[in-house]
Formats: C-alpha cells, structure tokens, sequence
C-alpha cells in the first residue's frame, strides 16, 4: 500500500498523510500537488471513494534558505498564473470536510483549519501565538518549540526538525517536544506505518532518533552514530539539508560541545541562535 502512494503522492510525507486518512485516523488532509499530480490524484480518489476539493487560486513556493529544497512559506498567485505552481488540494472521506476545509482556507483562518486537521489545540494555539514573528523569517516553528521544552532531550516521536529529509510522525509543528498528544498521534501514526511496512516503521525509527543541529538558515543537520559524553557531541557521519562552511566544520571535527540548546562551541568558534536537540 505505501510503495502504491509513493507512486502517485511522490514522498512519505505526503504518501503517509494518506495512508492515515484510509486508516481513519485522520478525518482530512491538506496537500498540494502540480497539475500532473493532481491528475493522478483525482483518479485514485475516485477509486478510493474520497472526496477532493481543489483551491481556486494556485501557490508559489518561497524556498527556505539552508533547507534544501523545502519551503515552509508559499505565495498565493492567480489559478491562471502562467508559471509553475501547485494547487492546494482538500482531501477527506466527509464530502463536508472536504468543501469546509476548502472554504476556510479562503478566509485565511488558520486556527479552525488546524482544529478540522485534528491537530492539538495547544499546538494551534502556540502556531497562531508565534505566526505574526515567524512569517517575517521562514515560517519554521523548531525554535520556539525549543524555548518551550526544558533541556535538550526529548522523545523521538516529537521529532519534527528532519521533517526537511522527508522523516515525520507529525503533520503539525509540536508546541513543545514534551507535548503529550503530539506523542500520542505520533505513536500512532508510528503503529499505522508497522501495520503495512515494518521496514519503513523500523527506517523512520531509526533516524528519528538522535541529535540534530537546527538553524534557521545555515542548514539543518542530522548526526548518526553518535556519542555524547557529558556536553560532548562525537558523531561519524552528518546528513545535511546544505552543504556549506558548516558542513565542512562539522565533518573536519567530528565533535561539537554543547554549552546549552541554543548555543554550541565547533572548532573554537561559538555558534549562537542555533537549536541543539537529542531525541531518543
């Protein structure tokens, strides 16, 4: 079932968002998807009995600097915008659903399309709190969830930094990496995964756990066999979203030391208003 979604949906994020719908456990989706896509799209929601809406407009994305090619911000342009754009797409097995989340969507209301995507409501909440701010930057909620969350070690399943490499539990940013029904979504979304594909369960398991190096523009970097000893970081290999100066520090060092969780020592050189988290 999820090679088939991968297929016509492209990525995980995307191919799982849809495997939860099939599985109920989520009541409605929001995608975006170009127009080849979209064709592929109508005709497995045809088959699969759900029902898709379509925005009236189409976006453009604003790609993020540092994060490879993902883009948290997207510009909203005319359906006949003559350039390569995306069409928001409203996916659900309620025809209602479908058509509401649609109409929201074009009275910008934000907070009641978190609550019909099921999303926790103190994780809308803290989105709709920290929107105005972030907008102006990337629109990337890590840092602020960070400053919620004591400490720098938190559960796996809140891990929503690599999302960036196409690895999630989630579908919405966590107000903290300690938020009890993110987890819980999460786990079950977790369980969802291992009933069709222990492979993959066992593939995002892995690399959701360990530490990631989080900026907001210089990159994000997820660190695999790895050892920390006290505030000591050792690592042997770094998966990066941008091959830069700091990529190449951190693979010189193979070491990094934590002075707290927004700030880390590399090469004798102090790296602030960053964002260190170890998720086990």
């Amino acid at each position: 079932m999820i090679d088939k979604l991968f297929k016509i949906f492209s990525n995980h994020t995307r191919s799982l968002e849809i495997l939860y719908l099939l599985d109920d456990i989520k009541k409605a989706v929001r995608l975006d998807a170009n127009d080849i896509e979209l064709k592929q799209i109508r005709k497995f929601c045809n088959k699969e009995n759900l029902h898709l809406e379509v925005s009236d407009f189409k976006v453009v994305k604003v790609i993020d600097k540092g994060k490879g090619a993902y883009a948290n911000i997207v510009k909203k342009v005319p359906i006949n915008y003559l350039e390569p754009g995306l069409h928001h797409i409203y996916i659900s097995k309620d025809a209602d659903k479908a058509k509401f989340l649609k109409l929201l969507e074009n009275k910008n209301d934000d907070k009641a399309i978190g609550e019909l995507l099921g999303y926790p409501k103190c994780c809308v909440d803290f989105f709709m709190e920290n929107r105005e701010k972030q907008q102006k930057i990337q629109n990337d909620y890590i840092l602020p969830a960070l400053d919620n969350s004591q400490g720098f070690k938190f559960p796996f399943y809140t891990n929503y930094a690599i999302r960036y490499f196409d690895i999630t539990l989630l579908s919405h940013f966590p107000h903290s990496f300690y938020c009890e029904e993110s987890i819980n979504m999460a786990k079950n979304n977790l369980q969802c995964i291992k009933n069709y594909s222990k492979e993959l369960a066992n593939n995002f398991e892995t690399m959701l756990k360990g530490p990631v190096l989080y900026t907001e523009n210089n990159g994000v970097f997820s660190f695999r066999n790895y050892r920390l000893n006290n505030n000591i970081l050792e690592f042997g290999n770094v998966l990066p979203t941008k091959n830069n100066e700091l990529l190449t520090m951190l693979n010189k060092d193979k070491k990094i030391i934590i002075i707290n969780k927004n700030q880390i020592e590399l090469n004798n050189k102090i790296i602030e208003d960053a964002g260190f988290m170890l998720f086990i």
